[in-house]
């Protein structure tokens, strides 16, 4: 399988985030994980789909 690359990271922003865990739902990569308080995102399981700045009800996700 070949995995193309986008220089685009993206990013939580943790104060603004209620832990919903839409964004955990919705990433067909499974990139993005909850880990105690936290949400994370793997880089390198990101494709930069963009799909978990779209679900996010709060914005704190995106790109940088």
């Amino acid at each position: 399988m070949i995995k193309s690359w986008c220089s685009t990271l993206m990013i939580i922003d943790m104060e603004e985030c209620g832990i919903c865990e839409d964004c955990i739902d919705v990433c067909m990569e499974e990139a993005i994980t909850k880990k105690a308080y936290k949400v994370i995102i793997d880089p390198d399981k990101c494709d930069s789909c963009g799909e978990c700045i779209d679900v996010c009800p709060v914005g704190a996700i995106y790109e940088e």
